[in-house]
Parts: structure tokens; sequence; C-alpha cells
């Protein structure tokens, strides 16, 4: 290498310096700093997004909370009414109930297990009721269970 730099004139000489310049800055824009500002500008857009998620959440939250409050709070609603109701609406044949202080027993024969899941997230979500005992036996089909009891509370 050292014998052909040598060969070279003057001039050549220069030219190969210069070239070798611009392709070494070319080589280091294109292999360093481009794919660094291209994931700074990734990174900045990213956060962006990730704030206006956290805002977005935030502000569900709390509506979420002022829901549940006002909701649990304006209900009026008996709770054995409020059970009837929205049994009836998952067809849910509720066999028992009998009041327990503010809270309410109920018993249910058999019925689908994802039925009564559904129609319990009902009554927490749109009720204001939360499970604070339930008691559960297989039924004898598959997927069906016998509620021996479920106690149900305002929240």
């Amino acid at each position: 290498m050292k014998e052909w730099w040598q060969q070279l004139n003057e001039r050549e000489q220069i030219l190969v310096a210069v070239m070798g310049s611009f392709i070494g800055v070319f080589l280091l824009y294109s292999f360093i700093w481009q794919p660094l500002n291209e994931n700074l500008v990734k990174a900045e857009k990213k956060l962006v997004r990730q704030q206006a998620l956290l805002s977005w959440v935030n502000e569900n939250t709390a509506r979420y909370q002022q829901l549940n409050k006002n909701g649990a709070s304006k209900s009026k609603v008996s709770l054995s009414s409020t059970v009837n109701r929205t049994s009836r609406a998952h067809l849910i044949t509720v066999t028992r109930m009998q009041p327990q202080g503010d809270d309410l027993q109920v018993w249910i024969d058999e019925v689908a297990f994802t039925s009564l899941l559904e129609w319990l997230e009902q009554l927490s979500l749109n009720e204001g009721l939360q499970v604070k005992g339930i008691d559960l036996s297989r039924g004898e089909l598959s997927g069906v269970v016998k509620v021996r009891r479920l106690q149900l509370g305002k929240t």
C-alpha cells in the first residue's frame, strides 16, 4: 500500500486523500449519524403517543371513578329488583332471594358458567353491585354450575 501511495504523483495523492475524506464522511453519516437521528425521531414520536395515551387514561379513569361514585350513590332501586331485571335479561332463573341486612343472598339452580360471569360483570360495572361472597358447585352438564349462595351488596 505504501509503494502504491509513493508511486502516485502529488496531485493524485491529494485527489485520493480528498476522495477518501468524502467517503469517510459519507460512511459516518450513512451508518452512524442518520440511524441515530431516525431513532431519535421515532423515540420522540413514541413519547408523544405514550403521553397522549397517559392523559387519555387519566381522563377516563377520573370519569369512570366519578360515574362509579354517582351510580352507586344515586341508585335508589332495591337490590332484588335490580337482580330480577338483570337476571331475566341474561336468561338466568333465580330460585330464591333473601335480604341479609344491606346485602342480598341469591340462589340459582343451574346456570352456564359464562352466563353467570357475564351477569356478574354487568352487575358490577353497570349496576354498582359487588359480589361479597359466592358458593358454587359443579352442575350435571359440562360448563354448568349451581349457585348455592351468592351474596351481593352495593359498592
